[in-house]
């Protein structure tokens, strides 16, 4: 079978979207598939970490820059390498699938056209969802004339693939009130793993931090953005400030919303650099407890990823979001953590009580462990992607 992967970052791009691609793309080909992934040519992150995978074609489009920051920046290397993607796949022999992901925004209208003039079978992978997002930004406003207008080429989009893929039940739930015929969830995956040497590392590094054996570290990890929110973990760091054993929360990455919370909340958060690439195991592994974060706005429209790295290395959560997000529902399925929905400020006390206590953090990071083999394995969710690309490729007209 011939299959095209069509996504502006792949490996050796860093970004999460390409990584997650590029384990598709190595599942298709280790079935014995020829996969083609279509891709910009332009550098993102260090790009040492994820080699392109083995028996998998990359054509890179557009220049060989970096990508750059800024909205307008970003949109002309979305400009870029829209037209350069379209040229590639307009002169390809006729493929058996393609797969298109969500970076940039609307790239799966090239599928939707692929399939309405050659028909060929169009799978679109949601990693968020575009208007949606703008609207959740506060950038499309209802009275926006653009808003009909986009939201009708996310129609389109979604309306012309045999198969649209969710990350979570609320992000599905939008997609099919949108147009979407056929809709899959399957959650992103972790690649994270625990082993004695990581685990070493990260008690090496608790030291080198001076984080104390008791201390309780509740750690923030990524990126700080307007789909986040940080009221309620100042809230339960008021809660169990001066209490024994000492709780740090530490918050690590960049994002729009970085030196708002700094300014705002330094006297309870400390605040460090971003890690990256070998060293993030560890890191990850010397916090007691993660904190992943929504804005209600968003529900749907994005699914947090750190909520899957957390429960991959057995570390409960603290999820200040609302409770029919995706990490919500999964939250109160598996007991893997500690809800802080918005405007309950009462639950910050209950909180703040369990998690002093060592056995119930033990108890719920060992949920948190068996919800990521039920929900979250890489070697399962990879392959229904990869079984549902082979499956719309032999229902094709």
């Amino acid at each position: 079978m011939n299959v095209v992967l069509v996504n502006q970052f792949f490996p050796p791009a860093e970004a999460p979207t390409g990584i997650l691609l590029g384990d598709v793309a190595a599942e298709l080909a280790r079935r014995g598939h020829r996969v083609t992934v279509v891709a910009s040519a332009a550098a993102y992150g260090a790009g040492a970490e994820a080699p392109v995978p083995a028996g998998v074609q990359a054509v890179r489009v557009g220049p060989e820059t970096r990508h750059r920051d800024g909205p307008a920046a970003k949109f002309a290397d979305y400009l870029s390498f829209v037209r350069g993607a379209w040229k590639e796949l307009s002169r390809r022999e006729r493929p058996d699938a393609v797969l298109c992901l969500t970076t940039p925004p609307f790239i799966g209208l090239l599928g939707a056209h692929l399939r309405k003039r050659r028909g060929v079978p169009f799978v679109l992978w949601c990693m968020d969802l575009y208007p949606e997002a703008l609207s959740a930004h506060g950038w499309l406003r209802p009275w926006n004339p653009l808003k009909p207008l986009l939201a009708a080429l996310a129609r389109e989009e979604r309306r012309r693939a045999s198969a649209v893929i969710a990350l979570g039940p609320d992000m599905a739930e939008r997609l099919a009130a949108s147009g979407a015929r056929r809709v899959e969830t399957v959650p992103v995956w972790s690649g994270l793993a625990v082993s004695p040497s990581r685990e070493t590392e990260a008690r090496a590094l608790r030291r080198a931090r001076g984080w104390a054996d008791d201390d309780v570290v509740l750690l923030y990890s990524g990126n700080m953005g307007r789909a986040h929110r940080a009221d309620d973990f100042a809230a339960l760091a008021e809660s169990l400030r001066g209490r024994s054993p000492r709780c740090r929360f530490v918050f690590s990455g960049g994002g729009p919303l970085r030196s708002e919370w700094e300014r705002k909340w330094s006297g309870l958060f400390e605040f460090m650099p971003a890690v990256a690439g070998d060293a993030c195991v560890a890191h990850l592994l010397a916090a007691d407890v993660h904190l992943v974060s929504q804005q209600p706005a968003w529900t749907g429209v994005v699914v947090p990823s750190k909520f899957p790295a957390a429960c991959a290395l057995g570390k409960p959560v603290v999820f200040a979001g609302p409770p029919q997000s995706a990490v919500g529902r999964w939250l109160a399925e598996a007991d893997a953590g500690w809800l802080l929905a918005p405007g309950a400020a009462a639950a910050s006390e209950q909180v703040a009580r369990e998690v002093l206590r060592a056995d119930v953090r033990a108890a719920k990071g060992a949920q948190a462990a068996r919800l990521f083999r039920q929900r979250f394995a890489p070697a399962e969710n990879c392959g229904k992607i990869a079984n549902l690309i082979e499956h719309v490729a032999e229902e094709r007209p």
